[in-house]
């Protein structure tokens, strides 16, 4: 077994062969070419360890030189604090498992769409810029030039306004008192490119949406029906599920929506119109007349859906349309059948007013000349319904 003893080298240990006399007396001169060996602490694993045994004392010099140089390096990472994809993975993985929600906490818990479109942007967009950073090192400066950048490029406001809101909460949440991960959020002084987006308030008239849809390879026409005619939400469609449109071995005369990003969305129960249900019926039994699983064979939380249908829609001389402007042509097509404001409310899954008016864009009425006549037609018909009509 080698002897070891310390030399005169801090953290360097020698052993002399059986033979040397400097085997037995450390004060006799060495004879042999002896072992040597380093030793040290390691902070991370909080015991000393030895290096490999060598003949070459330099090698060991340089071990231990290589550990001091790594343990000061490590030291300096440690005081720069975590870096933004650090911070950003484990924001996002509170969010998936609930631990984290709006408002800081204070609201309710993000949706799965929700969660999935932030998954998206993480993964797409702002981790590869900025992942490898040290969350405290980026300025204002930095963020600032991202976003004229992305400006350039031709990315939307609302699309930038979107990075830069997934951006800003992982930096409040790791900024709060109780955390002190960073000591502030860059992005609350930064500039958005100028509003300037036209609104997506487009109105389809029927004629129009019939054309729209008929340009359109079945599956993808789907998603865009289910919006013109029912006025679900991207979301919405997203979940829906077959038990969600069948009614035994047919299709029902209403859609159960079964979860919304509202209260007021969730279980409500919008008619199916007949154009509808044809759509839906051959879209039944092309999937195989299941009784499970997801209506839509496409998805709709990207942007390929829509890049097809846009594509559809030239070829066909046809201006595009967005789901978000489906569902304002739905309201506008219940307001011009006559449906009530309660009515409306209802089936668009708002608990205001004020929702709806933001939505509605009444399709064309007949002229102010035929008011008196759409009053008298009213009142013939409550004259011959007992119960109003």
């Amino acid at each position: 077994m080698a002897n070891w003893r310390k030399s005169r080298f801090p953290g360097v240990y020698v052993a002399h062969s059986k033979s040397c006399p400097a085997f037995t007396d450390p004060e006799a001169r060495c004879r042999c070419k002896p072992s040597w060996r380093g030793r040290r602490w390691d902070s991370a694993a909080r015991k000393p360890v030895w290096g490999k045994t060598t003949k070459d004392r330099s090698e060991v010099l340089v071990w231990l030189a290589a550990a001091a140089k790594g343990a000061d390096h490590l030291a300096e990472l440690s005081n720069r604090g975590p870096t933004f994809g650090a911070l950003g993975d484990e924001w996002l993985d509170g969010v998936e498992r609930g631990r984290i929600g709006r408002r800081r906490g204070r609201g309710k818990p993000y949706s799965d769409t929700t969660i999935e479109s932030m998954r998206r942007r993480w993964q797409y967009k702002v981790r590869p810029e900025f992942g490898e950073r040290f969350a405290g090192e980026l300025t204002e400066m930095d963020w600032q030039r991202w976003i004229d950048q992305l400006t350039r490029q031709g990315l939307s406001r609302s699309s930038i306004a979107q990075l830069v809101s997934l951006a800003s909460g992982i930096y409040s949440w790791a900024a709060a008192p109780s955390r002190r991960l960073v000591q502030r959020n860059p992005l609350r002084l930064v500039e958005l490119p100028p509003n300037d987006e036209k609104p997506r308030m487009r109105v389809a008239l029927a004629p129009e949406a019939a054309a729209l849809l008929a340009a359109l390879e079945p599956e993808d026409r789907l998603p865009y029906a289910i919006a013109f005619y029912a006025g679900l939400r991207r979301s919405e469609l997203y979940r829906l599920e077959w038990p969600d449109l069948l009614d035994g071995d047919g299709i029902a005369t209403r859609i159960h929506v079964m979860k919304s990003k509202s209260d007021a969305g969730t279980h409500r129960r919008p008619p199916i119109a007949d154009n509808l249900r044809t759509i839906l019926a051959a879209a039944w039994e092309r999937q195989g007349r299941p009784h499970e699983g997801k209506v839509l064979g496409v998805s709709v939380m990207s942007g390929k859906h829509a890049e097809r249908a846009d594509a559809a829609w030239r070829a066909a001389g046809l201006s595009r349309i967005t789901l978000h402007e489906c569902r304002h042509t739905y309201a506008s097509l219940l307001m011009a059948a006559g449906y009530t404001i309660k009515e409306l409310m209802e089936y668009m899954g708002h608990a205001d007013l004020q929702m709806v008016n933001r939505y509605v864009k009444l399709l064309p009425q007949p002229g102010e000349d035929d008011a008196a006549a759409r009053l008298n037609d009213y009142l013939r018909r409550s004259a011959s319904d007992p119960r109003g009509a």
